[in-house]
């Protein structure tokens, strides 16, 4: 019953996947080390996110981002002698899938796009000090590729702006101050006090080139549709450690794993400007820190409780030709918690709710233009045997944010959602 009851509380969440913060997907659990031994777990679910927003440009219409996403899952569990047990944990624990189907010259956005993908094929091994106590540890490889596309307006005169901006303070003299980006962008677009201040530090003649040569390569990066970024799959190792403390007969644990920054080192393509840049790129998947829990509160009844801190503020992905972050995310914190209630020796179901608080960030990245969300999970799981089956349905409200280019808000994004729907089959051996 303990174990029919476990499974009925975690599969609303587990079967889902329902949208999180920043790029998470997955949750990186490691909650199959607890299984029984001989379990063998299949998850599959499916997201559908509805992110809605409207051009601030005047020119654009209205955005319609969110695509649709498929979140597979299996594990493996096993016992050695001694205490000794092991997962082996296949997963995506990053992703987005992000498209901005507008006319990139009438809209602040239109034609950007991030696609990245993930996977992760882990190894966990748990040794149990006595009934109460385990210890953790992980060994894995994981996966990434992406391939983004910034485009519309407010891109078109970002990275002109940033462009021209760079090739000018590559030609200044030693201990002259560099000219910022922004106060270029800001004279271009009429601001008398940055243009005027452009002009006393390198002279009006400076400022009539930088701005002549604006139009040009505006153009430049019109023609050739925009920024396109490609990075090729790499393949990394990740740890992680954990430890845990149970009550069995009350079905009482406490579990927290830490899984280490991942270094990666990726061959890139960069095109803009008609010209094609074939370079390198250095970033990290962020660390994080799962904290999962449960305990029986009365018969028949399972209490679970979650937290999950995700470093994505360490992410930054700089590609040589662009010069700026790709990502641009602040930290994830996610909270979780549930109740599943035993109904037969054979049916369970659960409840779920999850909060990620906003960032109150003026704007945030177009590549990710929601900010905190709270969400319901519904789950039921019936054990027949060997065999169990688990299904579940999450609703998410996403929370309102300013897409930003350049600190300056080009969209809004407002009373948007998330559906995911999931099964999850377990056999035991």
């Amino acid at each position: 019953m303990k174990k029919t009851l476990t499974g009925a509380a975690l599969a609303a969440l587990a079967a889902t996947g329902a949208q999180a913060g920043g790029l998470d997907r997955s949750g990186q659990s490691v909650s199959a080390i607890f299984d029984e031994a001989g379990t063998a777990r299949l998850s599959f679910g499916y997201v559908m996110p509805s992110i809605t927003g409207e051009d601030t440009g005047g020119g654009g219409g209205d955005y319609d981002v969110g695509e649709n996403y498929v979140q597979p899952g299996l594990s493996y569990t096993n016992a050695v002698k001694g205490g000794f047990n092991y997962a082996i944990i296949l997963d995506k624990p990053y992703g987005a899938d992000v498209s901005y189907d507008d006319d990139p010259t009438t809209s602040n956005l239109g034609g950007t796009m991030a696609d990245l993908n993930s996977q992760a094929l882990t190894f966990v091994g748990r040794y149990a000090i006595n009934e109460r106590f385990s210890v953790f540890a992980g060994l894995g490889v994981q996966s990434v590729d992406a391939e983004v596309t910034l485009n519309g307006n407010a891109y078109a005169n970002a990275i002109t702006t940033g462009a021209i901006t760079s090739q000018f303070n590559a030609g200044l003299p030693s201990g002259v101050p560099e000219l910022d980006s922004s106060v270029l962008g800001a004279a271009i677009a009429g601001d008398t006090d940055a243009r005027d201040a452009i002009i006393g530090t390198y002279g009006s003649t400076a400022y009539t080139n930088l701005a002549s040569s604006f139009a040009p390569t505006r153009g430049a990066f019109v023609a050739g549709d925009g920024y396109d970024f490609e990075m090729e799959k790499t393949n990394r190792p990740t740890y992680l450690l954990g430890a845990a403390y149970e009550i069995p007969s009350i079905a009482m644990r406490i579990a927290g794993t830490y899984r280490f920054e991942t270094e990666h080192k990726a061959d890139t393509t960069e095109t803009v400007f008609g010209t094609t840049t074939d370079g390198e790129v250095e970033y990290v998947t962020p660390q994080s820190f799962n904290l999962e829990a449960q305990t029986g509160i009365a018969p028949g009844t399972l209490l679970t409780l979650g937290y999950r801190w995700t470093e994505f503020s360490a992410v930054d992905l700089v590609p040589e030709a662009l010069g700026s972050d790709l990502v641009d995310l602040e930290d994830s914190h996610r909270y979780t918690l549930g109740i599943g209630r035993q109904f037969n020796e054979k049916l369970a179901g659960s409840a779920s709710i999850s909060y990620e608080p906003t960032n109150d960030n003026e704007t945030v990245s177009p590549l990710g233009p929601t900010d905190g969300l709270f969400g319901l999970s519904l789950g039921a799981r019936y054990n027949d045997g060997p065999m169990s089956l688990s299904g579940g349905v999450n609703y998410t409200w996403l929370g309102d944010a300013d897409a930003g280019v350049a600190d300056q808000a080009v969209a809004e994004f407002e009373d948007n959602h998330a559906v995911g729907v999931g099964l999850q089959v377990a056999f035991t051996f």
